[in-house]
């Protein structure tokens, strides 16, 4: 499909599938993006997310999480939408629905155990999540499940719920982060589902691997053999290259970005990615003049390459600016700058 193409002639190509700015389009029309993530512990990630695909074009950036997590990331920008309808097991609230006594024994079983059991966990996401949830999943068009998430087992058992109702309502959805743990210990939950994208590291990559009894090898055929095992899903596989794979067909971004590697940098990846997608999907509906002339696994495939060229350029330029002292935030400053001058105004 893209064989022997130069890096320089996939942007090219990529500019395709970006959605055009016109005054007739009313807000939202550019990309509703909902992110279910964020605990206690790590607000940190769905706030890069979410802003970067805010940044990226995405007219409206949600992110759903923990109760407790929720002022911290509403504090960080007035430009998110914060929705704080999940709840972990540290939080009072669940005191109301099950007995301190419960809580301290689910606490003490092996999380696997918690996860594959039916208990009272399943009866609170039930009654007290998914409800809250449920307009959200028809109104936004992209999802993003995993960032900043931890290990708790209710916030984990939300998130299987989580995918099971964007399966139903047939919606792209990323997985990143912590949802990728959840892949490695029960591949079947996104298993030929073609509108999921996994977004894992090497670490991710290589319990995924094991999980999947696949040889993890660092080249595309051994993405490939993950992908196959998986099913029709979407595979960017991160490192000094990604390697995006889609049905028989992979690019591989091979475009310089920064030396520097701090926490955050995935999550602004995943963010931009969000952005791309959707316009992707918009592509492929004809949602403007000429769209729609080439096929489904292209646009995917060249949403994720203009995803990740975009954050490779940004953070060229932050780590050309702040060197040993950049930070994420840093890399967002550019995202603009890199986004206009790969693909113009």
């Amino acid at each position: 499909m893209f064989k022997g193409k130069s890096q320089r002639e996939l942007l090219q190509v990529a500019r395709t599938i970006i959605q055009p700015l016109k005054p007739n389009y009313h807000k939202g029309q550019a990309g509703k993006i909902a992110v279910f993530g964020g605990c206690e512990d790590y607000t940190g990630a769905p706030f890069f997310l979410a802003h970067s695909a805010a940044l990226v074009g995405a007219d409206l950036s949600h992110v759903v999480c923990e109760k407790q997590a929720a002022p911290v990331i509403k504090g960080y920008s007035p430009d998110l939408m914060v929705h704080p309808y999940l709840y972990d097991l540290e939080n009072a609230d669940l005191r109301q629905w099950i007995s301190p006594e419960i809580i301290d024994k689910l606490k003490k079983k092996p999380l696997e155990e918690v996860l594959n059991a039916k208990d009272e966990l399943d009866k609170i996401v039930e009654s007290h999540v998914l409800p809250k949830i449920s307009g959200l999943m028809q109104r936004v068009d992209m999802f993003v499940v995993g960032p900043g998430f931890g290990r708790d087992p209710l916030m984990l058992k939300t998130l299987i719920r989580v995918i099971e109702e964007i399966k139903v309502v047939n919606k792209p959805v990323i997985l990143d982060a912590d949802l990728l743990y959840l892949v490695s210990v029960r591949p079947n939950l996104v298993k030929g589902y073609s509108k999921a994208v996994l977004t894992p590291n090497v670490v991710e990559f290589g319990r995924i691997c094991l999980a999947l009894a696949i040889d993890n090898t660092d080249d595309v055929d051994c993405a490939k053999r993950v992908l196959k095992a998986l099913g029709h899903v979407t595979l960017i596989k991160k490192g000094a290259q990604e390697v995006i794979v889609r049905n028989e067909s992979h690019i591989v971004n091979e475009m310089p970005g920064s030396l520097r590697r701090v926490g955050g940098q995935g999550d602004t990846l995943t963010g931009a990615l969000a952005t791309l997608l959707t316009w992707a999907e918009h592509y492929k509906s004809g949602f403007w003049d000429g769209s729609g002339k080439i096929d489904e696994d292209e646009a995917v495939l060249l949403a994720c390459f203009a995803a990740c060229s975009v954050v490779r350029v940004a953070s060229s330029k932050a780590f050309y600016k702040y060197k040993r002292a950049m930070q994420t935030l840093n890399v967002h400053e550019y995202l603009g700058e890199a986004f206009e001058e790969l693909f113009g105004a």
